[in-house]
């Protein structure tokens, strides 16, 4: 297959008109779209076609600003994964294949077969990569899923530093409701399901789903206070501000949140979670950390709301993020990893 790459700075017309395939949620051409419309970041795009089809399209994105504010993208805190020396000014840096959340990768035709969809993105990580590096700046992908750390690394052509940095979890759902999914898990897994949804019942908390619109302003301070915990500092303002632009991004009836309130009517837990046609995405977790029963009302907001609503939908998997992968596991999930890569 002869593949022609070109770099344009303008988002390409294909990205809305065209079908894709892509290795998680994040890469959705919505979410690609609006994070080039971000003018703090500078975005360039490198198209892979074949005559007039355009086969695949990769972005490279790079602040515009001396000042970083995202502790988990900041390249200066990820040099332990990261080859080479990372510059300490920002605009030096180039991410590969993002839309500015923890997911990275290409978007390649729908209709490619496998062996097709990886040459091409090879062919675009390789120019992408050396684009960047040619303009002075240094570049590197992280969060990318295993569906496409062969092409990356290829790209590379030896010179590659790979490094796990978290696990991704997908469950898989079985059955036409929460009961019947939980009764067609493995034995471990089905126990563990219900016992933590005995012991939330035994709290006398309510559980319900409702739009994300209007839970965000309430559930923000959950939302970086857990992020704190972990060393992730995020100002309540801009946290609000993203998960606004979240469900503007992907319309506000494609965005819910699996809620718990105590007795008294009081927000303890908030997961945002959003619908794409046959999957669900887990998005962000906010909870109120020092109560009796936390983990049980942990468990009903990350995992089982989000499992019944999306069964409800029909859906067929709910992608639950990175990380908390014991958890996770332990209720059906399947694990993979998601890499940093860079050159070496």
């Amino acid at each position: 297959m002869e593949i022609v790459i070109e770099t344009i700075d303008e988002i390409p017309e294909q990205l809305h008109t065209n079908s894709w395939q892509f290795n998680a949620p994040a890469l959705a051409p919505s979410r690609m779209a609006a994070a080039a419309e971000d003018p703090r970041w500078l975005t360039r795009w490198t198209v892979a076609r074949s005559g007039d089809r355009v086969l695949g399209i990769l972005n490279s994105r790079s602040p515009r600003g001396e000042q970083f504010l995202n502790s988990v993208l900041d390249l200066r805190d990820r040099t332990d994964v990261l080859g080479g020396a990372v510059p300490d000014d920002p605009r030096r840096w180039a991410f590969i294949g993002s839309s500015g959340e923890l997911a990275s990768g290409a978007l390649v035709a729908a209709s490619l077969p496998s062996d097709e969809a990886a040459e091409v993105r090879t062919a675009l990580a390789a120019a992408a990569f050396a684009r960047a590096a040619e303009g002075g700046t240094y570049p590197a992908a992280l969060y990318v899923r295993d569906g496409e750390v062969a092409s990356f690394t290829a790209a590379l052509d030896g010179r590659a530093t790979v490094q796990p940095v978290a696990q991704a979890a997908v469950l898989h759902l079985n059955g036409a409701d929460l009961a019947e999914h939980i009764a067609a898990l493995p034995a471990k897994a089905r126990a563990n399901c219900r016992r933590d949804l005995r012991r939330f019942e035994e709290l006398g908390h309510t559980a319900d789903c409702v739009p994300a619109d209007e839970v965000i302003a309430e559930a923000t301070p959950l939302v970086c206070a857990i992020k704190r915990k972990y060393g992730v500092v995020e100002h309540p303002k801009l946290c609000e501000f993203r998960l606004r632009q979240w469900t503007r991004t992907l319309g506000p009836d494609s965005c819910r949140a699996a809620v718990v309130r105590d007795a008294d009517g009081v927000l303890l837990a908030a997961s945002f979670f959003a619908l794409h046609g046959p999957l669900v995405e887990s998005y962000e977790i906010g909870l109120v950390d020092d109560l009796p029963g936390r983990e049980w009302y942990y468990l009903q907001t990350l995992i089982h709301g989000p499992v019944a609503y999306a069964l409800r939908q029909g859906c067929r998997s709910v992608d639950l993020g990175l990380d908390s992968s014991a958890v996770k596991k332990y209720r059906g999930a399947t694990l993979g990893t998601a890499w940093a890569i860079s050159a070496a």
